[in-house]
């Protein structure tokens, strides 16, 4: 039945009634038991009109049943040919040759009809960028019969597919056609060049699709090959040209490899220079010839090449006339020219220009051509350019315009579509920044995360619609304050750079904009950790990028930016003077005229702002008002970074205010700070930092002038800007602070309780804030405190209370020693005033407590990383390890001193620097976590927390310590008594803290006069100071027995003591007295006992409580004795000669000939070899000079042979048997006058490198009595069966009393500076 069917319709059919042939094939089908392919095949062919697509389908059918039909193949070729699919016409026509064996030659010229067919069409152009159009030359289409003829011609049908879909599959399928063609032609055929050329084509299209570097290669091998091959004097030989300069062009935009734009620029020249006038081609090799000069300008900033590459494009359009195909993609690409010029310049001439061009490009091409959405989106990239420059939102109307109908002429699944998308995306960011409508960013975020999504992995563009969409989110996190937002916007960005392979042109921006959302969130959370993320991006992106690159200025100013930030929250000058010398850079690197400048300016502005802060260095607040000066006259109104700008000029000028008084400063940063208010949209992120910042303005010219008009403009603004910040913000506890500010000096000048009321409150919720920083959090609470003292005292001890917790805070364990010293200096003696005002409410416990909290908080620091982990262990091995080696690494990063390095050399060395300071900082947070980790272990609850009284009175034991608190307010001492449940307060109603400072001054003086204050005085050279009454020593030892000791010594029932060893006494000083002599504190002018402090106590010393419960634990657990270190520099390079130090090792290598001694001489005791030495030993003895640095604490150091033992070295370690040292040098108890809270000095160095007991001196000694106090103290010590350093503080003690015997009393330079620390 189907066999009949099938023989009618073929009857019917040679008749040429196609429609009857069709019914009977149709019948045929359906009765059919098995699918036929002819039946499909003859049904539709021939109909009048064409019915092409049921053709088609037929064939499809076909085809499914029989691939290899060829008959099949042909009719389907033709109906796609029907319907101008000619891509796919030339892929089944093709096929079908190559099934017949190349032997049907109707098939082979079908093949180059509809090859000609699709060349006309597409006007010889088979390559798009996203803004340039780049014109590649075919070979002739003569026809040639061949098997590699029509291979040539599958790879073609293939590209296009590919082009179309984006799929790699089709692209590679193209390729090993061609190249099986090129493969299949001898050298020396008229065609191999041709096809070379082609195979160049496929390459360089997919390495345009993949970012593949290799297929950028492979096309320049191929188009040389092809240039090499054909004699000069070819008519194809410009257009092997024009397609090498192509492929240079792409792979210098991948590479950024200068050369490449050379050899680009170098074969288009050629090629338009071989093209003569008139021929078809000129327009277009000019117009590469352009493209290149444009990416050359793209990467160097020279304007001549921007101006060769307009001048290549303009002649490009003027050889094309309107009605060629050609016109629009010249149009286009003289608008991109031009555009890009503006970019650089801000000309609007070019912008006008760019747009014109542009606009033609658009109107010349019908919505049908595949070409009109690029030359929509570089319309729509033209407009945005002009309305980032001049903000006029027409033009961001006009640039979403164009953009959404780009992207609605786009069908799906095509791959320029995620391109169009991606503009499109910018455009409604532009308006978002500008109009600050939340519905623009969530428009531009939908229409990237598009972008993203529909470009698949591996693509070469996924990269760059990632780094727009995290600056997108960027943006939207910069309005909205939403913390999600600017996660996404560091994972895109991380993405992106990750995506993008080293030494691609690209990666340095992707890593300035990772830079950058971090460097934000650090500014919304305060976390070190982002600001450190963000200043290694910016590094990076900086490193990456060769000189003389046009970004390279942007990525350095960033680079600075994030420094300065930086700087702002640590306080670190190393990175304000980093964050200056970039913004410097920058500036210098950018010509006038371009459109960075203001930013360059802005930023060193603000840098050299931020330092006056610190410095107070007049000149840096000329050179910041300067350059904000500059930023904001070389920006238009309406620009999105006027704000900015115009904030920075007046933070600017209100610090110059403060420092100089002068009303007019304080006007102009008002005037500027209310413009930045006024242009800034309600919910953008950075309006409450600029009501802020004019809140501070009213309020610093309130101060001055006593307007109280200012003071409630103060309170206003500083409200919205309190309010308008989400909690959990790093600024608001600054926003707060100031707000407190602005109500307490509104309650000083009314006397109205309700503003200190709302002042407390304000201060109390900055302290209390979980985020910012912690120096601000600590100042604001001291405020609470200090204000509360006048109105609530019991709200008073719960700012002290916060404030002593958040003092290790600001001088952080990731921070470098000196940089938590200088912190520490910043914040005073926060201690001292916090037990004073709980003294006063009779809470005498909690002052000891808070004492000891506040003081030698670096020490505590380092002792809390050696803290033994025992009973830890038993519970979490694995923690306790943890704890252990992050402690260990963490102490010695913490030794790390910035400052004291040279910055001078090499990058390197600086980014190895900045890379140690991140580390150490990691560390820090890491311990951090793991401190509140064993805290959350039951019985674990109080791990590292400030010790409680109950903790504290074991520092008893072997007898009372007076914990002596000066303070302005009064002056106290608390006592610790062995077996007393309470601390003994002993009121000193006629100490002050004056009196201490006049003390210290006085005997500072006297020493300055002896000559034993100055490094490398000749010791032996002392001079005689005066013992009168009221001007020597004598003045103020007396005043210290009669005010300080004397009323501890009767609290304590002390009597005079009538045996040779007299009970022990410990004291701990704070402020001033921390630096006078109380163990010597006597009236010496009589002889009877009972008027000096000698009678009653041995008088030991000791920097904290916990410094003496840790050295006795310490020596009841210590081994036997192991021996005795003893070194003598007796001419120690550089210093005055110390002979006697001989002397006293030959005493003490007498003393000790029944126990082990170790001595090291002169040139034997090098710093190695001390150190190894107190490695071994359990004593160390030190007859050498000491100098204690005033400047660098942390230098002070021992002199030896070849170099100093510092303090900040000693510290480092932990010598596993020490014990006891003698320092019988010069200076080592001394300390820094500026830390009086610290005990920065040698003996409590050598403290807490375990030393549990230390004799020391606190000024230049005399050589010749060293010998006598080393010789009686060692006789003591090692007349016992086994040496007991127990005994050294008794042994001193009547050292000096012998000394005293020989050199009399009033002699106080020789004995007064021999004092014991410790046990």
């Amino acid at each position: 039945m189907a066999a009949s069917l099938k023989a009618k319709g073929n009857s019917a059919y040679q008749q040429r009634k196609f429609a009857e042939a069709a019914d009977h094939y149709t019948q045929a089908i359906n009765v059919s038991s098995k699918a036929e392919p002819v039946f499909y095949s003859n049904r539709y062919v021939n109909m009048s009109p064409p019915r092409h697509e049921l053709v088609i389908e037929d064939c499809n059918t076909a085809l499914s049943l029989d691939p290899n039909y060829v008959k099949a193949l042909n009719r389907r070729a033709r109906a796609l040919e029907g319907l101008k699919r000619y891509e796919e016409a030339l892929r089944d026509f093709t096929a079908a040759t190559i099934l017949e064996k190349f032997q049907n030659d109707n098939a082979a010229q079908a093949v180059e009809r509809v090859l000609k067919k699709l060349s006309t069409e597409k006007a010889a152009e088979i390559l798009a960028v996203s803004r340039h159009t780049t014109f590649s030359d075919y070979p002739s289409n003569s026809a040639f019969q061949t098997r590699e003829s029509c291979l040539n011609n599958l790879d073609n049908s293939f590209l296009r597919r590919s082009e179309r879909s984006g799929d790699l599959a089709d692209s590679d399928r193209a390729i090993s056609a061609d190249e099986r063609a090129v493969s299949l032609t001898p050298d020396g055929h008229a065609h191999k060049p041709a096809r070379l050329s082609n195979l160049g084509n496929l390459f360089l299209g997919r390495f345009e699709r993949s970012g593949d570097l290799a297929d950028s290669d492979r096309a320049i091998s191929a188009y040389e090959r092809a240039v090499n091959l054909t004699p000069d004097g070819h008519a194809d030989k410009p257009g092997y040209l024009n397609n090498l300069g192509n492929s240079f062009s792409h792979r210098f935009e991948r590479s950024g490899d200068l050369a490449d734009s050379d050899g680009a620029i170098s074969a288009c020249e050629r090629a338009v220079s071989l093209t003569p006038d008139g021929h078809a081609h000129k327009p277009g090799r000019l117009s590469n010839l352009g493209n290149s000069f444009l990416g050359r300008f793209k990467r160097s900033g020279d304007l001549a090449d921007s101006d060769r590459a307009i001048s290549a494009h303009e002649r490009a359009v003027n050889l094309t006339p309107d009605s060629h195909s050609h016109k629009p993609a010249c149009l286009n690409n003289l608008g991109n020219s031009f555009s890009h010029r503006f970019k650089h310049s801000g000309d609007l001439a070019d912008s006008d220009r760019a747009i014109s061009a542009c606009e033609r490009a658009v109107n010349l091409t019908p919505d049908s051509h595949s070409h009109k959405p690029a030359y929509l989106n570089t319309l729509g990239s033209s407009f945005l350019r002009r309305f980032e420059h001049f903000g006029d939102l027409a033009d961001s109307d006009r640039a979403i315009s164009a953009c959404e109908r780009a992207v609605n002429l786009i069908p799906d699944g095509h791959a320029d579509k995620p391109g169009c998308l991606n503009t499109l995306g910018s455009s409604f960011l532009r308006r978002f920044e500008s109009s600050g409508d939340l519905a623009d960013s969530d428009r531009a975020i939908s229409a990237c995360e598009q972008a993203v999504n529909l470009t698949p992995d591996g693509h070469a563009n996924k990269p760059g619609y990632l780094n727009n969409l995290g600056s997108l989110f960027l943006r939207h996190f910069e309005c909205s304050g939403d913390l999600a937002d600017s996660d996404r916007a560091i994972s895109a960005h991380e993405r992106a750079v990750n995506l993008t392979p080293n030494g691609h042109t690209q990666k340095p921006g992707y890593l300035s904009n990772l830079g950058n959302s971090f460097l934000r969130r650090f500014e919304r959370s305060g976390d070190l950790a982002d600001s450190d993320r963000a200043i290694s991006a910016h590094g990076q992106a900086v490193n990456l990028t060769p000189d003389g690159h046009a970004q390279k200025p942007g990525y350095i100013s960033n680079l600075g930016n994030s420094f300065s930030r930086r700087f702002e929250r640590s306080g670190d000058l190393a990175d304000s003077d980093r964050a200056i010398s970039a913004d410097e850079r920058a500036l210098n690197l950018t010509p006038d005229g371009h459109t960075y400048k203001p930013a360059c300016l802005s930023n060193l502005g603000n840098s050299f702002s931020r330092r006056f802060t610190w410095s107070g260095d007049l000149a840096d607040s000329d050179r910041a008002i300067s350059a904000c000066e500059q930023a904001v006259n070389l920006t238009p109104d309406g620009h999105a970074h006027k704000p900015g700008h115009l904030s920075g000029l007046g933070n600017s000028f209100s610090r110059r205010f403060k420092h100089s008084g002068d009303l007019v400063d304080s006007d102009r940063a008002i005037s500027a700070h209310e413009r930045a208010v006024n242009l800034t949209a309600d919910g953008h992120a950075d309006k409450p930092n600029y009501l802020n910042n004019l809140g501070s303005s009213f309020l610093g010219r309130f101060e001055h002038f006593g307007d109280l008009a200012d003071s409630d403009r103060a309170i206003s603004t500083c409200e919205q800007a309190v309010n308008l910040t989400p909690d959990g913000h790093a600024d608001k506890p600054g926003y707060l602070n100031n707000l407190g500010n602005s109500f307490l000096r509104r309650f000083e000048c009314s006397g109205d309780l309700a503003d200190s009321d709302r002042a407390i409150s304000s201060y109390r919720s900055a302290s209390n804030c979980p985020t910012g920083a912690a120096s601000i959090r600590l100042h604001t609470a001291l405020n609470w405190a200090r204000l509360a003292s006048r109105v609530d005292p019991s709200s008073a001890l719960q700012g002290y209370t916060k404030a002593l917790d958040l003092v290790p805070q600001a001088a952080w364990l990731g921070q470098s020693l000196t940089a938590r010293h200088r912190e520490l200096l910043s914040i005073g003696a926060v201690a001292s005033e916090a037990a004073a005002a709980v003294s006063a409410a009779g809470q005498y416990d909690t002052a000891l407590e808070w004492l000891e909290q506040g003081r030698s908080i670096v020490w505590n620091q380092i002792l809390s990383l050696r803290t033994p982990v025992d009973a830890l262990r038993q519970v979490d091995v694995t923690l306790a390890n943890d704890f252990e080696r992050v402690s260990m690494a963490l102490e010695h990063a913490g030794t790390r001193d910035s400052s004291r390095q040279d910055l001078s050399h090499q990058s390197d060395q600086q980014l190895s620097m900045e890379e140690s300071a991140q580390h150490h900082r990691r560390l820090a947070e890491e311990w951090e976590r793991l401190v509140s980790r064993v805290r959350g272990i039951p019985g674990f609850e109080s791990f590292l927390r400030p010790k409680r009284f109950t903790q504290l009175r074991i520092a008893a034991k072997a007898g009372p310590v007076a914990v002596v608190n000066v303070h302005e307010n009064h002056c106290d001492a608390f006592v610790l008594v062995d077996g007393l449940d309470e601390v003994m307060h002993i009121p000193l109603p006629a100490f002050s803290y004056v009196k201490a400072q006049e003390l210290h001054l006085h005997l500072n003086q006297l020493l300055s006069a002896a000559g034993v204050r100055v490094r490398d005085t000749d010791i032996r050279a002392m001079k005689r100071v005066t013992t009168s009454k009221h001007g020597g020593f004598e003045f103020v030892l007396s005043n210290l027995w009669s005010s300080v000791v004397k009323p501890v010594l009767d609290g304590l029932e002390f009597a005079v003591s009538r045996t040779s060893n007299p009970p022990r006494i410990w004291w701990c000083a704070t402020g001033p007295l921390a630096f006078l002599p109380i163990h010597a504190a006597g009236i010496y002018s009589k002889s009877e006992p009972g008027f000096n402090i000698s009678d009653y106590v041995v008088s030991s010393y000791t920097p904290t409580l916990a410094a003496i419960i840790s050295a006795r634990e310490s020596h009841q657990v210590r081994d036997k004795y192991r021996g005795l270190l003893a070194i003598s520099q007796p001419s120690t390079p550089g210093q005055s000669a110390l002979p006697n130090t001989e002397v006293e090792l030959n005493i003490i290598e007498e003393q000790a000939t029944k126990f082990g001694v170790h001595l090291l001489r002169g040139p034997e005791a090098s710093m190695e070899s001390v150190i190894k030495g107190m490695e071994a030993h359990s004593w160390v003895h030190l007859a050498c000079h000491g100098v204690q640095d005033t400047i660098e604490p942390l230098k002070s150091a021992f002199c030896l042979h070849n170099k100093h033992l510092e303090l900040s070295t000693i510290i480092t370690k932990s010598f596993p048997y020490a014990d006891f040292a003698f320092l019988s040098a010069c200076q080592t108890a001394a300390g820094d006058e500026k830390l009086p809270e610290e005990a920065v000095h040698l003996a409590a160095g050598l403290m807490l490198a375990g030393y549990g007991s230390v004799i020391a001196t606190t000024w230049s000694i005399k050589d010749k009595d060293a010998p006598v106090i080393a010789g009686h103290v060692y006789t003591e010590l090692f007349s016992n069966t086994e040496p007991d350093s127990s005994g050294s503080a008794v042994a001193l003690h009547h050292a000096v009393k012998l000394l005293r015997q020989q050199v009399g009393d009033l002699e106080f330079l020789s004995w007064v500076p021999f004092i014991h620390v410790g046990v």
